[in-house]
């Protein structure tokens, strides 16, 4: 896994837990076409609420990443994020995502929510505990609109 200077399908961002006893460090968002164009779609349905100030966020049932344990020694977020970054495009080699740490609960009721400002953050809850597990919030308008090479 490597950093990239240029838009990919792929999205390394700093994600965590509440969990005790599980771990996160971040996630894995795919950003293929099609999810770029549904993305699309829930921001303009979304925008409609701008006027309306106790408006706070729309969710969606929604997973098209995955959430990773980094290793130690030598966390794989500390060699690929700088640290005033949240997210950032990265290369994957073929099968490379299988290889990574999965925190040890099994998770369920995947969601996605989005501001009226276009702002979003993906969550994920234990199946057997509740726990939470997020991304960072990122500017879903801005990263829909770069353009993979």
């Amino acid at each position: 896994m490597k950093r990239s200077k240029v838009p990919t399908p792929y999205i390394l961002i700093k994600a965590s837990t509440m969990s005790k006893w599980d771990e996160v460090t971040f996630a894995i968002i795919h950003t293929s076409e099609d999810w770029k164009a549904k993305m699309k779609q829930r921001l303009e349905a979304v925008s409609q609420f701008k006027v309306d100030t106790d408006f706070c966020a729309h969710v969606y049932w929604d997973s098209p990443l995955g959430y990773y344990v980094g290793t130690t020694p030598g966390n794989l977020i500390e060699k690929i994020l700088r640290p005033h970054e949240d997210y950032i495009f990265i290369t994957m080699e073929f099968g490379e995502e299988r290889t990574l740490d999965k925190p040890d609960n099994k998770l369920d009721v995947h969601q996605l929510f989005i501001t009226k400002n276009g702002i979003a953050q993906y969550k994920a809850y234990g199946k057997y505990t509740g726990e939470e597990f997020r991304t960072e919030e990122f500017n879903l308008t801005r990263l829909i609109a770069e353009k993979p090479t």
